[in-house]
């Protein structure tokens, strides 16, 4: 409910509308949020993006192959969510077959990471990732849907760590059995040489898991 989505309707201009039905409906419609006047170049079918951003941006390909794409720009922190992802982590595009059809099919953009923590007496402030090759996870990204299909995902920014925070900290169970879930949006990445997660107590000290098999 509530959520607002970039949607390019038909033009390059990026016009934000909001959700209209309910939480976990498996349909509904958008509406335009707040109306203006704007300009743009005309694109033959309809082009949408969750999170809404106004720094979101739809970019013409170039004459060397480079298809046109959605500019996007991940946010190199994300909220913990209990037993969730993060409110406006979780990237998702949908394209139309033309300007005839307005069925926005939304399909993810990026993966998972699930965590799962237990301790004594340990309540997590913050857990960093980080790719064991330098991976570039944040910044701008170019984004190609494709429609019917999985969109495809460039990193055109430097960042090179996503931070999960932890607001006022969270209190891990205390055994196996009752590990605590924590979820990270991650790109689609191929991590050659794993990757390293960093976490961090909430009243300080800090523990490195580093994994080292070629991941995807």
């Amino acid at each position: 409910a509530n959520d607002y989505i970039s949607l390019f309707e038909g033009t390059t201009r990026n016009k934000q509308f909001v959700f209209l039905g309910e939480d976990g409906d498996n349909a509904g419609d958008f509406d335009l949020y707040k109306s203006g006047f704007g300009t743009g170049n005309d694109i033959d079918c309809y082009y949408a993006l969750y999170p809404y951003a106004s720094t979101t941006k739809y970019i013409y390909g170039d004459s060397e192959g480079v298809a046109d794409y959605i500019r996007y720009s991940m946010p190199a922190s994300q909220n913990y969510n209990e037993g969730s992802i993060a409110l406006n982590a979780n990237v998702m595009v949908a394209v139309t077959a033309d300007l005839d059809d307005f069925d926005l099919a939304f399909r993810n953009v990026c993966s998972f990471l699930r965590v799962r923590l237990y301790g004594a007496d340990q309540s997590v402030g913050s857990i960093v990732f980080t790719g064991n090759n330098s991976e570039v996870l944040s910044g701008n990204m170019a984004i190609t849907p494709v429609y019917g299909g999985t969109p495809s995902v460039r990193m055109l920014g430097s960042g090179t760590s996503l931070t999960l925070n932890c607001a006022g900290g969270v209190t891990i169970g205390t055994t196996q059995g009752e590990a605590t879930e924590f979820w990270l949006v991650v790109p689609p990445l191929n991590f050659p040489n794993g990757f390293t997660l960093t976490v961090n107590g909430f009243y300080g000290g800090s523990q490195t898991y580093t994994i080292s098999n070629n991941l995807t």
